[in-house]
């Protein structure tokens, strides 16, 4: 049976309210409500309907949680009020609280709303009955000199002899069953005979003392009191007796408790999440940090100084002026962002921190406390400089395929070759030698980075020096110190000239046959790491092919494939280390790649095509890399200016993959997919059949992800929700074709 429920929607998201709706609706509530989201239509629906709770969001353009409680205690109305938020921090919670919300739930994690609600409708209700209560009590009180709380008098032996209404009320017993018996018996306080006797010459040396202890009541359960005892005695000093004044505090005792496990919930996610939470002092220039602070400073609570030069002191030297003007700007109450810096943990790694806050004023308006979060962006950073790393990678490769294909003159194939060696290896020299089969030897074709020519004199005989050795055992052969090297003939001359260190060669194959050596130089030691092996490798596979295309021209179509082959393999790593950047939305990207071919062929896009397609899913983010990670990562909701900057990420991927030619044909999903049916999207506009079709189809596979997919903020909708919020959305969001197509292959 649906139960009625009167319901105040304080929020300026319609799309938020609607699932608050939805969910009430699944508890089983036929649900009265008024949407507001200002001031003045709050003030009249609190006057104009009685209202069973308020949802609030915590912060909204023109009004906020604590403007609308503020207005409810005016009102003195005694509605439950539960903050419905997309983020919302320790302070801001407690402060929430503090202020009066009963409650609050995290958007998107709705399954605590109709237990929350329940539970303060029956907090209010038990409000309401204690204020009637409270008002007998009153009335009867006046005989206890109109005091509220349970009054026990005991002789001195602890034996009941008086036992108010209002002991009757917190406990349960009435007078008339406790008279005569031990209090130790009827409140089960656990009063060993010692701590009896010892209670009583603590009342014999103070007369009085306070204490809180716990009770229990007549049914069993437990309650918490605030304990004033005092002792009576005669004439001549001596105890007749004693007189308890029991204040119940159990809801407090719970609350406290509440808020103790909501703190230490809270510490427990800073902990998961690596973010930490800081204070800065302002006026004593120092700093308190949390726990997890302490961990992601990697300094010990115990001796670190709370010195803002001590955490000066932690900044990786070239980021410490940064940090010191930025504080300089927090005490000087000038516009701050968020502050980037490195730190060196004690076993020697580097590690990214992002810091930001709020500055709290004085009731004056001057600066007084500054409190921020700090996050471990290490990670981020990585994908982010791995992401720019293989952009830099994949346009060096496109422009070698670029001189392979539209040159027939090797010479200049080899030059753009060494050219791109040089830039993203960072050598010193390269070279390229090859073979001549008849002579059996190396021969010179094309170096880069010498300071002397004698290099171009040289020829090599296979098997002999590192050159002919790469080339007869088919193998990369790295030397990390060639001064160990000196006693080679072929190779002592040379290096006294050109004062090598570092040394690796790579055979150039092309269908199982040795073309040559692509050597590479460094006048300094160097440690490659795998992925810069890999890269050297790729290069002398596409050095290999471009000799091999400049004598057998006719396999061109085959090496395109390869090429191709390596370009995919190449967006595809491009597409994982987008996910490692932003990990909530980790194996998306393949997912609705492979979903957005199937959709694609039931449209009937022929498999030529489908290669752009899918390279257009798998970059359909791409554009997030000019998103400030202060946004991109934010854990809060964005604001308005934020919005505008992340709405932006489409043209970002238009401007970043217009110039790689290949690329050009796959552009209509990165540059439209958020385009909407009725025009509403972005970035341009765009409305009906001007949005590209690939990106009509991308839009609902995208969105279907999406919602299917667990979120931070969510867990996964159900399919059939899903399915449904699709289907509600053609015609505005979605063309009604597209979805008619995606609903037969769902």
């Amino acid at each position: 049976m649906t139960k009625l429920l009167r319901v105040l929607i304080v929020e300026d998201s319609v799309a938020d309210a609607e699932l608050e709706l939805r969910e009430l609706k699944r508890g089983g509530y036929e649900v009265v409500y008024e949407r507001v989201e200002e001031r003045s239509a709050m003030g009249q629906a609190l006057s104009s309907q009685v209202w069973n709770v308020i949802l609030c969001d915590y912060t909204m353009p023109q009004f906020s949680a604590v403007d609308a409680l503020a207005m409810l205690k005016i009102s003195g109305l005694d509605i439950p009020f539960i903050i419905v938020s997309g983020t919302i921090d320790e302070e801001t919670a407690v402060t929430a609280l503090k202020a009066g919300a009963n409650d609050f739930i995290i958007k998107g994690k709705f399954a605590r709303l109709v237990p929350a609600i329940e539970r303060e409708l029956r907090e209010a209700e038990l409000r309401r009955e204690h204020r009637r209560t409270d008002e007998q009590i009153k009335y009867h009180a006046r005989l206890l000199r109109h005091i509220n709380d349970a009054v026990i008098g005991t002789d001195d032996q602890f034996h009941i002899t008086a036992w108010n209404r209002a002991a009757e009320r917190i406990y349960g017993w009435m007078a008339a069953e406790v008279m005569g018996r031990s209090v130790d018996e009827i409140l089960k306080s656990g009063f060993s005979e010692k701590q009896q006797v010892d209670a009583q010459e603590l009342l014999k040396e103070k007369s009085s003392f306070r204490s809180e202890r716990i009770h229990s009541r007549k049914n069993g359960e437990l309650v918490y009191v605030e304990e004033d005892t005092i002792a009576l005695t005669d004439e001549r000093g001596k105890v007749t007796g004693y007189v308890s004044v029991n204040r119940d505090i159990t809801e407090r005792k719970r609350a406290e408790e509440e808020l103790k496990e909501k703190e230490r919930l809270l510490s427990e996610s800073q902990r998961i999440g690596h973010i930490g939470s800081w204070s800065y002092n302002i006026a004593t220039n120092s700093l308190q940090y949390s726990e997890e602070m302490y961990r992601l400073l990697d300094v010990s609570p115990e001796t670190f100084p709370d010195s803002s030069e001590a955490f000066l002191g932690l900044i990786y030297s070239p980021d410490r002026p940064d940090a010191a003007r930025w504080m300089e700007d927090i005490r000087s109450d000038r516009q701050k962002k968020e502050l980037n810096f490195r730190i060196f943990r004690s076993n020697g790694e580097l590690r990214h921190i992002q810091c930001r806050g709020a500055t709290v004023f004085d009731s004056a308006g001057k600066p007084m406390r500054f409190t921020g979060m700090a996050q471990d962006i290490t990670e981020h950073k990585v994908a982010e400089n791995q992401i720019r790393h293989q952009m830099e990678q994949l346009a060096a490769l496109s422009n070698i395929d670029q001189a392979i294909i539209s040159n027939i003159n090797l010479h200049i194939t080899l030059e753009t070759i060494l050219s791109e060696v040089s830039k993203q290896l960072q050598v010193d020299a390269a070279n390229i030698f090859l073979l001549n089969s008849e002579e059996q030897v190396l021969e010179y074709a094309a170096g880069r980075g010498f300071r002397t020519q004698s290099i171009e004199t040289a020829s090599v005989p296979i098997g002999a020096s590192h050159s002919g050795r790469v080339a007869k055992e088919h193998r990369l052969i790295m030397i990390e110190n060639l001064r160990d090297e000196s006693e080679d003939p072929l190779l002592a001359p040379f290096l006294a000239k050109e004062e090598f260190v570092f040394y690796c060669g790579v055979p150039l194959i092309a269908k199982g046959s040795i073309k040559g050596v692509l050597e590479v130089f460094h006048r300094v030691s160097l440690h490659p790491y795998p992925e810069w092996l890999d890269f050297l490798n790729t290069l002398a596979r596409h050095t290999a092919i471009a000799v091999d295309n400049a004598t057998l021209f006719e396999n061109l179509q085959q090496t395109n494939r390869e090429l191709l082959t390596a370009y995919d393999t190449t967006i595809e790593g491009w597409s994982r280390a987008l996910d490692l950047r932003h990990k909530e939305t980790e194996g998306h990207t393949q997912r609705v790649a492979e979903m957005m071919l199937s959709l694609a062929r039931r449209f009937g896009f022929a498999e030529k095509e489908l290669l752009y397609i899918r390279r257009g899913a798998l970059l359909h983010d791409i554009g997030k890399m000019g998103v400030p990670d202060n946004i991109l990562l934010k854990p809060q909701s964005l604001t308005q200016d934020e919005w505008v900057i992340m709405r932006k990420h489409p043209q970002y991927a238009f401007d970043l993959l217009k110039p790689i030619v290949f690329l050009v044909r796959s552009l209509d999903i990165p540059y439209c997919h958020h385009e909407k049916w009725d025009g509403t999207g972005y970035p341009r506009g765009l409305k009906r059949d001007e949005i590209p079709m690939t990106a009509r189809l991308f839009a609902v596979v995208d969105v279907w992800d999406a919602l299917t997919s667990d979120r931070p903020y969510r867990p996964a909708w159900p399919e059939d929700e899903a399915l449904t919020y699709i289907r509600e959305q053609s015609g505005n969001q979605f063309d009604p074709q597209v979805v008619d197509a995606f609903f037969k292959m769902a």
